[in-house]
């Protein structure tokens, strides 16, 4: 595989016919490489250059103003997190990139906004709503592949701990040895049920192939990157797959990037489906989808 599949996924909306054609290439990514990057997905491009627009505007704020608010355990990891706070590969220590999550829904009440910007908290509401909405759909799609109620998902994702995130990557050192990239994001796979990606224009995502080589995921105009994590392959048994991934340095500029992480209500039940069951005992205990994500969360700040 050269490139990660693309997927129109306004089919998802379509006849029943169509319906089960573009679950069966989504299933098919999720089984193959856990990748996929969709189109025709309906989220407004205004809305998408908005989010952009002040994530940049917060990430240019005095350094006070972003650490006074910033997350931790008492704001359920809602906040800023600096340069470094952040390790997804524990070899390689905090990546070089700050950050700043919201959420709603069970945790709504825990978002921190800085002062002076009420255009940030106008556009990431609006925004968060938008790609949740995005999620559920995607999530018929997972259903109908895994022959499933098309509903199965969606259902429960009426009240999702879902964390809405943006990144700022500072302009990385230039020139480099083309062989020696500086990092961005360390080698890692996503804890949750799905993600949601945008990219900016940088570049430097790559996703790891069963044989061991990095695959370049390149932004392109219009689309999003969506990935499952180890949530979902639990769930599935491993029947879909949660792929490391990482970012590198492809250009010397500043990266933005706007991951959106979609999670099941805290109280669903993370067990092996039943059209994934084998025999034998179950490759996975079971456990809420709070509790794995509670656990998941706890170490992965400095």
């Amino acid at each position: 595989m050269d490139a990660i599949p693309t997927i129109e996924v306004a089919a998802l909306d379509g006849t029943a016919a169509e319906r089960h054609a573009c679950a069966e290439a989504i299933g098919r990514a999720c089984r193959e490489v856990g990748f996929f990057r969709i189109v025709g997905h309906g989220v407004e491009p205004a809305l998408l250059q908005r989010a952009f627009a002040v994530a940049q505007g917060f990430f240019a704020l005095p350094p006070e103003a972003k650490a006074a608010v910033a997350l931790g355990p008492a704001s359920g990891y809602r906040g800023y997190f600096p340069l470094r706070g952040e390790v997804t590969d524990p070899a390689a220590g905090g990546d070089p990139k700050e950050g700043f999550d919201i959420a709603f829904g069970a945790a709504g009440e825990l978002n921190r906004w800085p002062a002076g910007l009420p255009e940030l908290k106008t556009v990431l509401s609006a925004y968060y709503e938008a790609i949740a909405a995005l999620g559920r759909t995607l999530s018929r799609g997972f259903a109908l592949a895994l022959e499933l109620p098309e509903d199965f998902f969606a259902a429960k994702l009426d009240r999702p701990t879902a964390i809405l995130r943006v990144l700022h990557y500072p302009p990385a050192g230039w020139p480099v040895d083309p062989a020696e990239l500086p990092a961005g994001c360390g080698a890692h796979s996503d804890y949750g049920y799905l993600t949601i990606l945008a990219q900016d224009t940088q570049g430097g995502l790559q996703v790891e192939r069963r044989d061991g080589r990095w695959l370049d995921v390149p932004p392109e105009e219009g689309s999003f990157v969506c990935n499952i994590g180890e949530m979902m392959a639990r769930w599935t048994a491993d029947r879909f797959r949660a792929t490391p991934h990482r970012v590198v340095r492809v250009a010397p500029g500043a990266r933005y990037s706007i991951p959106f992480f979609f999670h099941p209500n805290p109280d669903v039940l993370i067990e092996t489906l039943p059209t994934c069951r084998r025999e034998g005992a179950p490759l996975y205990p079971p456990i809420t989808s709070g509790d794995y994500l509670d656990r998941r969360q706890a170490g992965a700040y400095a």
